[in-house]
């Protein structure tokens, strides 16, 4: 049986693998197991537990605004951590599977193909912005292994943690049950792919599955809209 090892072990996305795997032996690393910000950490527990293939999961996230706050934190753990995963599957010859997001496009005019130009939204200057940009930073590491992965992934938390969601607002919205499917059936395959749903204000997502107050976005970045065929020809073949 194959070995995966999914950073991040003891968030949401890990958790719901962890759930739906029925084809690894999983490794599952809490930050106390293995802090990626520690490179000899990463390596010691690479080398200890010689997966096959490294979901890169784990990374600094919500809520937004703490990227604007502690930016220095945003670097050290999504492009520095990311660094360090990537060297350890350099040195092991490990495959390599990056969760990045959504937010690495310009986020203006939507339907964006995983070929088109990548600039995270920049008309206010704030935490998503600068989350955009670091797990942006995590993606031209990975790029440094030749046949890795990248999922650009628009997902959402679901218990939703606030009680508003923007009607004004467009994501191709998806729950972390859903990616970790998708996940578990595009492992092998290499480059960038756009991993999203219905596209859809993030009100009309959220109420789907809870009751939530609506309200209207603050500069946020208006059509996130993911073309998502590369995908759908994926999972359909």
């Amino acid at each position: 049986m194959k070995r995966l090892l999914v950073t991040g072990g003891q968030g949401k996305l890990a958790k719901q693998i962890a759930k739906n795997n029925k084809q690894f032996e999983l490794f599952l690393p809490s930050r106390q197991e293995m802090d990626i910000t520690i490179a000899k950490e990463v390596e010691s527990y690479i080398k200890h537990t010689k997966p096959d293939i490294i979901l890169h999961a784990a990374a600094y996230t919500r809520p937004m605004a703490k990227h604007k706050i502690n930016p220095d934190l945003s670097l050290k753990t999504n492009i520095i951590g990311t660094a360090n995963i990537v060297l350890s599957c350099m040195h092991s010859n490990i495959k390599m599977a990056y969760i990045s997001t959504d937010y690495v496009y310009p986020g203006t005019q939507g339907n964006y193909k995983e070929t088109d130009p990548v600039s995270p939204y920049h008309s206010n200057n704030d935490g998503i912005e600068k989350y955009g940009w670091s797990k942006l930073g995590g993606e031209c590491v990975t790029k440094l292994i030749p046949e890795s992965l990248i999922l650009r992934c628009s997902l959402c938390d679901i218990p939703f943690r606030h009680k508003i969601a923007f009607d004004d607002v467009y994501r191709n919205s998806i729950t972390h049950q859903d990616v970790a499917d998708i996940i578990l059936k595009v492992k092998d395959e290499c480059g960038v792919i756009n991993v999203g749903g219905e596209y859809q204000s993030v009100y009309d997502f959220v109420s789907q599955h809870q009751e939530v107050n609506v309200s209207s976005g603050v500069d946020i970045a208006p059509s996130l809209e993911l073309d998502i065929k590369k995908l759908t020809d994926l999972i359909n073949e």
